[in-house]
């Protein structure tokens, strides 16, 4: 992810991308998707997706990797996350209870491109999870496909890079 940024254009770094009414947009947007992950309210983050062809990806070991090719903690398309909301949701999951305590600070939100009603956005997020008497500390980069509606954005895919993800670490029972 910090590759993303050191690569980005000039125009990324410059702000020139989207306007400041647009990125206070984005930061409240992504904040917004965040709390909604948070407090397990699985059916409302579901529906900030766009319609047609989606993309939830967790890489393994290589951030870079071709996901065809490579290993994923998670690679959901449209039916696959479907899936993953209704095992989040069953109450006879016991491997997803008790639920997590979850908080997340959202920071460095950068628009890198827009190309029509499509902006790619960078993204760097702490997430403190409890559970069980166990607290984890996670830390990741996010890589976002947003379709710019006239009512609000929508996720068309979400690339989420953990730092420690060449690392053993625990299942995930959450959203990231």
């Amino acid at each position: 992810m910090a590759k993303h940024l050191v690569e980005a254009t000039p125009a990324a770094l410059a702000g020139s991308i989207v306007d400041l009414q647009t990125q206070l947009r984005l930061e409240r947007f992504l904040a917004y998707e965040a709390a909604l992950m948070d407090d397990h309210q699985y059916q409302q983050w579901h529906a900030l997706w766009a319609d047609g062809d989606i993309r939830y990806w967790v890489p393994c070991n290589d951030d870079d990797q071709d996901p065809m090719t490579g290993i994923a903690i998670i690679y959901d398309d449209r039916a696959s996350l479907d899936e993953r909301m209704m095992r989040l949701k069953d109450k006879n999951a016991h491997a997803y209870r008790p639920q997590p305590k979850l908080v997340r600070t959202i920071s460095g939100v950068v628009p890198l491109s827009r190309e029509d009603d499509e902006l790619v956005v960078a993204s760097s997020f702490v997430l403190g999870e409890m559970r069980a008497g166990l607290q984890n500390i996670w830390f990741g980069k996010c890589l976002y496909r947003l379709q710019d509606d006239p009512e609000r954005f929508r996720i068309r895919s979400k690339k989420v890079m953990l730092l420690n993800n060449d690392e053993a670490m625990p299942n995930l029972t959450f959203l990231v």
